[in-house]
């Protein structure tokens, strides 16, 4: 009789086909890390970026001869961006993103800006970060400094990456100079075109590559981009610099790091050495008073008993000592308790290989 092979490698395949949309599924389904921006810990020491919360922007342009692009950057990093009001699923970036890129063409003669893209640099399901510090050797980083590395999303099969230099500055709380699109973030803010760019483009010139617009009048800017670009063969990287009071070591509003932590921070940052022996060196500093109290009342204690029996007794030698019988018998006593103990373990030893009949 012949095997039936092939009804059963088809109940296989069948059984192996269905198993494997739930287990790609579950091997899909990676939860996304939780940003906890009031406890950013980096070296020990602990930062707090809650006033930083909520979206924050900073505008560029480009002109690439005949078009102007304007580009929008939003970020949040203590919760995913929200938009306002009634907008395109197309004209917004993903689900749970954390910083996104708007790009809109603007069309100088009829003063009309069109959406083209919107790209989702980090956040996500997949959001991963990387706090580290920042390069103490810089005069700019030698009161504190974080780094902020953001991840999680993929956008033409290529790797965005979002890296913010939290960098102290104890005169800017970190919202200074920012420009803000209309309605905050529902829409970009347009670029006014000047005479000078119409005549650059009249006359056929090269244009000019992404730059950050500059605030009103002569107003610092705390958020500035570094640019936005290609750093591998599937990684782009947006780069930014957030100057701020809360990157700051001696920040009075954030947690102050011990002092242990500075001379840690500026020998090497050694993670966690030093705050043990500090520790140990305290808990050694309690038992050596204790001991040293102890002592001295018991010195104390001798003192006044051999000034007491010499002026009452007119006691000499040992018999100055209070209690002085007992310590002369302290060797003694101390020579019967061994000789004792010695017996009483001797006999509870076995007698013998027999036992009693």
């Amino acid at each position: 009789m012949r095997t039936p092979t092939t009804s059963l490698a088809g109940a296989a395949v069948l059984l192996l086909a269905g198993s494997l949309p739930s287990t790609i599924t579950a091997t899909a389904a990676s939860p996304a890390e939780v940003l906890h921006c009031k406890e950013i810990v980096v070296d020990g020491h602990k930062y707090n970026f809650g006033e930083l919360g909520g979206p924050h922007t900073v505008v560029t342009n480009e002109y690439d001869p005949p078009a102007y692009y304007n580009y929008t950057y939003t970020l949040d990093i203590c919760a995913p961006l929200k938009r306002k009001g009634d907008v395109k699923k197309e004209e917004q970036c993903g689900a749970d993103a954390r910083v996104c890129r708007l790009k809109h063409h603007y069309s100088p003669s009829d003063k009309k800006s069109t959406f083209e893209t919107a790209t989702t640099l980090a956040g996500g399901s997949s959001f991963h970060y990387e706090a580290s510090k920042l390069d103490s050797s810089s005069d700019d980083h030698k009161d504190g400094g974080v780094k902020l590395t953001l991840t999680g999303y993929k956008h033409q099969a290529r790797q965005q990456k979002v890296v913010i230099n939290f960098v102290c500055n104890k005169t800017l709380t970190g919202t200074e100079g920012e420009i803000e699109g209309e309605d905050q973030y529902e829409k970009p803010k347009l670029f006014a075109t000047t005479r000078d760019d119409e005549k650059k483009e009249e006359e056929g010139d090269d244009g000019y590559p992404e730059t950050q617009k500059k605030a009103e009048g002569e107003k610092a800017q705390a958020l500035l981009w570094n640019g936005y670009k290609h750093v591998s063969e599937d990684v782009d990287l947006l780069e930014l610099t957030w100057y701020t009071k809360f990157a700051c070591l001696d920040d009075a509003t954030g947690d102050k790091p011990k002092d242990g932590d500075k001379d840690k921070d500026k020998d090497g940052g050694n993670k966690g050495g030093n705050n043990g022996e500090e520790d140990i060196n305290k808990s050694w500093g309690f038992f050596t008073w204790l001991v040293v109290l102890l002592f001295l009342a018991i010195a104390a204690y001798i003192i006044f008993g051999s000034w007491l029996n010499y002026n009452r007794y007119g006691a000499r030698g040992w018999d100055l000592l209070p209690h002085g019988d007992t310590i002369r018998d302290i060797p003694y006593l101390l020579k019967d308790w061994t000789r004792r103990a010695l017996n009483s373990v001797q006999s509870s030893g076995s007698r013998g290989g027999y036992s009693a009949v």
